[in-house]
């Protein structure tokens, strides 16, 4: 073997039952305090906002954090949306969007097979001769 780590979620796991017993999770408790930690965050409520996470932090058995900036208290956010919501609903890609952050975090996963234009889906053939308007999105 090539001595790689690789990791995957071990929440789920029931693999092979049918029909499928285990609960399929849409929306959890610990992402509505993540999304109400980032919304307090960015209305400069660090403190509202660092005690949302510490709770979510406290259920796994967690010490507290400590920002003491608005920038440490966001980075500290995406990092536990990113090991809180790990391997649900694309939550990561999503959260990369949306913070603009995908560029920099992916090419240095990636490396050179990392491209700005992978961000963009294609626009699909149809909607495109329908609108003589649209053009496709670079890349495709």
């Amino acid at each position: 073997m090539n001595n790689q780590t690789y990791y995957f979620p071990y929440k789920y796991k029931i693999r092979t039952s049918t029909p499928v017993s285990e609960y399929l999770i849409i929306f959890r408790l610990a992402e509505l305090y993540l999304i109400r930690a980032e919304a307090e965050a960015n209305q400069n409520k660090l403190a509202q906002a660092e005690a949302d996470i510490n709770l979510i932090r406290k259920r796994a058995g967690l010490s507290n954090i400590s920002a003491t900036d608005l920038s440490g208290l966001l980075t500290i956010i995406e990092h536990e949306r990113q090991i809180e919501l790990f391997a649900e609903w694309g939550h990561r890609w999503f959260d990369l969007k949306r913070t603009g952050r995908a560029d920099a975090i992916l090419s240095s996963v990636k490396g050179s097979n990392w491209q700005s234009t992978d961000q963009l889906y294609p626009v699909p053939l149809g909607e495109l001769q329908t609108n003589p308007f649209l053009i496709q999105n670079p890349g495709y």
